[in-house]
């Protein structure tokens, strides 16, 4: 956008610049009235709060001959796997959540009381195409947890959650306060598929233990 002189505002050029080298990783984030862990994170609780959902818009085609695709909302659901900050430049900052999403485009199955299933064993955007995005928003982000399916075991029932007590407190966002130092953004971004060992924190305000990661993780005091 540009104003009457004609000059680029300062949201957009740091947008044109991309974000700092340099992001902060979260295991745990308040936002829409819901606390999300990564699944990581809760590994042995007994609550769940690492499920996602959200409506995006995707094209589509009606036929392999079709050269017109047409954009429609097609639901996702996912598991939270990680938790970046992108900074632009200290003007604003962009929270992404990555989540393993299950196949909804095609596998889509209801039960006998007509529950929706969602299967992870069949997972989309997994980066096995050029056009796969396991990102979205953490605004953009809604809670749901999964009860599994004792006839099927690999299908589950996703449940929506509404908050309570929800207050309109304008569009800020709320961060717990034990986060990961500061990292090397292209070691968060690519990564190969394997976990990246990058820093150990706990709740008992004791430091994270920053681990080795062929020399690449970065970490600002």
């Amino acid at each position: 956008m540009n104003d009457e002189n004609g000059v680029h505002s300062d949201d957009i050029v740091c947008l044109a610049r991309g974000p700092l080298n340099q992001a902060r990783r979260f295991n745990a984030y308040n936002v829409n009235g819901c606390k999300f862990r990564t699944l990581a994170r809760e590994e042995g609780m007994k609550t769940q709060n690492s499920g996602v959902f959200g409506s995006f818009g995707t094209s589509s085609y009606a036929s392999t001959s079709d050269q017109n695709p047409k954009i429609g909302s097609v639901p996702y659901y996912g598991k939270l796997e990680d938790i970046i900050e992108l900074n632009y430049y200290g003007r604003f900052t962009i929270t992404m959540f990555k989540c393993k999403w299950a196949n909804t485009t095609r596998n889509r199955r209801k039960d006998s009381l007509g529950f929706d299933l969602v299967n992870f064993s069949r997972l989309i955007h997994t980066g096995e195409n050029e056009d796969d995005e396991p990102y979205i928003r953490a605004s953009d982000a809604k809670m749901v947890y999964y009860v599994q399916d004792e006839s099927d075991k690999d299908w589950f029932v996703p449940v929506h959650l509404k908050p309570r007590d929800l207050f309109e407190m304008g569009d800020d966002e709320v961060m717990e306060s034990v986060q990961f130092p500061l990292q090397n953004l292209d070691v968060l971004i690519l990564d190969d598929g394997e976990n990246i060992p990058l820093a150990r924190a706990n709740e008992d305000d004791v430091e994270p233990i920053v681990l080795p990661n062929n020399g690449a993780v970065v970490v600002v005091d």
